[in-house]
């Protein structure tokens, strides 16, 4: 699979796209939710890798700028940002109506590298249009379709992408279709293994196409309709004249008044009904030409409904895999590899370094891929004797006076680097990763001690042999139907080093069996307490099933419990890309930082339980919460009253 990704979003800004959502009293909107979705992805495009590359285009906005046709004289997409901020400040609109501009009204954020300048942009972009220009302006979701993917060949071809055209639309708006021209596109589509995702608003049907072998035979698109099987011109309007029924249909009586306007209005609406219902026929094709899908947000949550075709990747590692010796008993050895599938991530490290500014315009530096020029800066640590230091005399410790040590009793041991070395020695004899079996437990014992940790490892077979994936796969299917696990010994390093200790549980999966390894801690590592507030229950049955109902009620789907993002990586990341798309102020900058209610309105911080599934529950089980708390009333603490106590208090 390709390392490096290419996505280009659609987004529509027809009126229709102003309506509320996804309720009718709600203060978001189509266009609101869906220029969400879209900064979400870019953002998470950019969390994962540098070298990912975004691209955005906005249908029906009475502006021209995209690389097929650039008529405006921008240059730069802080003067795009600018065009809409106007647009929404209330400057009307010019339509183009020009025939000889190649897709006119249409605006391009170019295919690139992603910058805080491309976000910010885009989260300025609003409906151009209104009810009196919206039919008659041109650049509609077919002619995006079409720059979109003469954007990706002009910026990919030749090279190792993984490409996808994500659109956002309610499908409203009248399309023209030119059949040849948009076939030609679509084979082009296929050439380059590009997807397109259709996000469609307030669609019923939803289908996913990835599956589905692409047909590449096939001359044209293909309309399906379970009405009628018409043959599609080489031009087509996906929203004609209304038929012969529909015209019989505006007769009516001589000053009815009220009668007429609910005729035109009902007229109006099976009209945009039409036109929404032969849309999604159409989109349909689409996907399914370019093994794609159609997702359907019909009052759920977009950016949450588009994370089902894209998930989020931000900070997700692919494991490697290394090759590993693995002793199952004295003399019997086989290569395995050992894989980590889990591991604690930690917020990035600050970047220290120097930016490089132009002596005359003062702007920061960027090199030819964009990226900021800067110099990498060092840290010295200077030690001063403290006495000396309080009175003023900076006298500096020399090197040679200086050394570690370890507290031993009332004494420091000095300790140096190469003494620290002995330490491995004891483990010389590792000097490659491996895995030894020591022998084997009861898989009840080891899963109730309590006792296993992380990081988890997959053990496999080797890659080159057969015999070693028939050995591991055997061994696993053994230990499940015995109730086994392999108690044993990990040198994880590849130098050798110290080893741990852990048990080889069996695993079974799709692609056949395989052991997983967890640790234990030795005799060291584990704290002894006393259990002198651990009661034995003398309570009722009535409680016991309280309990019982209260549990059952709280049961959550399979799989939830790896959809559980980190809250601090959330609030992290939410505040940087605020950061960067509004870059604070000089005047609010301080020595210590920024001002700690800026933090906070940047990052957004939620806890855990705004987990999706707790809400459901939450509501579901209220009944059972209820006759809990009425089985086990809780009482309420004084204040005063001490948390502890002292020698003499009763005194």
């Amino acid at each position: 699979m390709a390392g490096k990704e290419a996505v280009v979003f659609i987004l529509d800004t027809f009126p229709s796209m102003n309506s509320p959502y996804p309720f009718k009293d709600s203060e978001s909107t189509r266009l609101s939710q869906a220029k969400r979705a879209v900064i979400n992805a870019i953002a998470d495009q950019s969390w994962r890798s540098k070298t990912h590359e975004c691209g955005c285009i906005v249908l029906k906005t009475g502006l021209t700028h995209h690389h097929m046709a650039m008529m405006d004289g921008i240059d730069d997409e802080n003067a795009l940002g600018y065009y809409f901020r106007k647009v929404a400040r209330g400057k009307k609109v010019h339509v183009d109506l020009d025939d000889d501009v190649h897709f006119p009204n249409l605006i391009e954020f170019d295919l690139n590298r992603i910058t805080p300048q491309t976000l910010r942009a885009i989260s300025h972009v609003c409906s151009t249009s209104d009810e009196s220009n919206a039919d008659v302006m041109q650049g509609d979701l077919c002619d995006g379709l079409i720059v979109a993917a003469d954007a990706l060949y002009q910026r990919t071809n030749g090279k190792k992408f993984k490409r996808k055209i994500v659109l956002f639309t309610d499908a409203e708006h009248k399309v023209s279709v030119d059949g040849s021209q948009l076939q030609a596109v679509l084979d082009g589509l296929n050439k380059m293994e590009c997807e397109v995702i259709v996000v469609g608003i307030g669609f019923d049907d939803e289908k996913d196409f990835s599956s589905i072998a692409k047909s590449s035979n096939e001359a044209g698109i293909k309309q399906e309709d379970e009405d009628n099987d018409l043959d599609q011109p080489d031009k087509i309007t996906s929203n004609d004249a209304p038929t012969a029924e529909e015209s019989d249909s505006n007769i009516k009586e001589e000053g009815d008044v009220d009668n007429e306007d609910m005729e035109d209005l009902k007229m109006e609406s099976d009209s945009r009904a039409r036109v929404k219902r032969e849309n999604q026929m159409l989109l349909m094709s689409i996907a399914k030409e370019t093994g794609g899908c159609v997702l359907a947000t019909n009052g759920a949550d977009i950016e949450d409904t588009l994370q089902r075709k894209m998930p989020s990747k931000a900070g997700r590692k692919n494991a490697q895999r290394y090759e590993t010796d693995f002793h199952i008993a004295p003399n019997l050895t086989v290569s395995v590899r050992l894989a980590k599938m889990t591991e604690q991530c930690n917020l990035p490290s600050l970047k220290k370094g120097a930016v490089q500014f132009d002596p005359e315009s003062g702007d920061a530096l960027r090199d030819g891929a964009g990226e900021l020029m800067t110099h990498d800066t060092g840290t010295l640590t200077r030690h001063f004797e403290a006495e000396q230091l309080e009175a003023g005399i900076e006298n500096e410790v020399p090197l040679d006076m200086r050394v570690d040590a370890y507290r031993y009793g009332c004494d420091l041991i000095p300790v140096g680097k190469m003494d620290l070395a002995g330490i491995n020695a004891a483990f010389a004899g590792d000097t490659n990763r491996s895995i030894e079996m020591i022998g084997y437990l009861g898989r009840n014992d080891v899963v109730d001690s309590g006792l296993l940790m992380g990081p988890a490892y997959c053990v496999v077979g080797g890659k080159e042999s057969n015999k070693s994936r028939s050995a591991v796969a055997a061994l696993a299917q053994a230990m499940d139907e015995m109730g086994k696990v392999g108690f044993c010994r990990l040198v994880k390093t590849k130098n050798g080093g110290a080893p741990i200790i852990g048990a080889l549980f069996p695993m079974a999966s799709d692609g056949g069996r395989y052991l997983q390894f967890l640790q234990l801690p030795f005799a060291d590592d584990v704290q002894h307490f006393q259990n002198r507030d651990m009661d034995p229950f003398t309570g009722s049955e009535e409680q016991v099933q309280t309990c019982e109902d209260l549990i059952d009620s709280l049961m959550l789907p399979d799989g939830d419990i790896e959809r559980v993002s980190n809250p601090t990586f959330k609030a992290y990341r939410q505040m940087i890309v605020d950061f960067a798309m509004n870059a604070p102020k000089k005047e609010e900058l301080r020595e210590e930082g920024l001002p700690e209610e800026n933090i906070l309105l940047a990052a957004q911080p939620k806890p855990l339980c705004e987990f999706d599934a707790t809400k459901i529950l939450a509501k579901k089980a209220s009944g059972k919460i209820s006759a809990f708390l009425e089985e086990f009333p809780l009482q309420e603490t004084k204040e005063d009253e001490k948390k502890k106590k002292y020698w003499g208090d009763d005194v």
